[in-house]
């Protein structure tokens, strides 16, 4: 299971070209995307945007969506990992993670979002310095460690995996890019691995962070029609909106567990959507 946090086809338009990039002329790309979408009114960072309301029917919907679908990546129009159905994800109990190369800042970014997630699907989110014993690696790589990555790690991943990892690599439009494992007898999430290019910054840096950290949490499709809403390629928001904490409390209600169908799901789903007392409902 895994996403990409999609550029951006504004890069190639940018650039001009499609080869590997590194240093400063990709942070100088990346920045010059960030300009292109904020003058589109993207990178907003509205919690409950007035212009984008929120119903019961919406939010069922969306979850139905994002949480029983997986994307597919495709790079020039070669599919290197098919989109398809999923069963419902999400990590059995609390949740570590490590860092390697993120700065202050990104750590701090991270452990507010962190407590953030935690708090609304009942679950400890809380960093770990040994990476051996976190649930979920967030790695922030220049060009120089990318490269390691990409002639000794890769292939390791096997060969769809390896395949998207090497794009990763090599390919700007692809700025970060997430994926998961799951316990084969039931569907509970228990890896995640996150790749974050070190030339992004600013807001496109926080961008990635927080869509692919709140990703690995079981929403791992992009649906165009999910609004207001992270899980979402077209970067109108960039912060966690009220819609996505109601799915990520939705997704690890009780009422649901890993490994359901989506037709199993979308009774107790519907209920749930609906509970909500801003949305008509009780609170749950």
């Amino acid at each position: 299971m895994m996403r990409r946090a999609g550029l951006w086809a504004a890069a190639l338009l940018l650039s001009g070209c499609a080869q590997p990039m590194g240093g400063a002329p990709l942070a100088d790309l990346y920045d010059r995307a960030e300009l292109l979408y904020r003058s589109e009114d993207r990178f907003r960072t509205d919690y409950d945007p007035p212009d984008a309301p929120l119903d019961a029917g919406l939010l069922e919907r969306n979850f139905l969506k994002l949480a029983f679908n997986s994307e597919p990546q495709v790079i020039d129009e070669r599919t290197i990992v098919a989109g398809e159905a999923v069963q419902l994800l999400r990590w059995p109990s609390d949740v570590r993670y490590a860092t390697l190369g993120l700065f202050p800042p990104d750590e701090a970014h991270l452990e507010a979002l962190a407590g953030r997630i935690g708090t609304v699907i009942g679950r400890s989110v809380v960093s770990v310095e040994d990476a051996d014993t976190a649930d979920v690696r967030v790695w922030m790589l220049g060009a120089r460690d990318r490269r390691i990555l990409r002639e000794t790690l890769a292939e390791r991943f096997g060969p769809s995996l390896g395949g998207f990892i090497t794009a990763w690599t090599e390919r700007p439009e692809l700025p970060c890019i997430g994926m998961v494992s799951t316990d084969p007898m039931d569907d509970s999430l228990v890896y995640g691995l996150i790749f974050i290019k070190a030339e992004l910054r600013g807001d496109f840096r926080r961008a990635c962070l927080t869509e692919e950290f709140a990703q690995v949490f079981g929403l791992i499709n992009d649906d165009a029609g999910a609004r207001p809403s992270i899980f979402n390629d077209d970067q109108e928001f960039i912060d966690l909106t009220r819609h996505d904490e109601y799915l990520l409390k939705m997704l690890y209600d009780p009422r649901l567990r890993a490994g359901m169908t989506e037709s199993e799901a979308r009774p107790v789903v519907r209920l749930m959507a609906r509970e909500f007392p801003d949305l008509g409902g009780a609170a749950f």
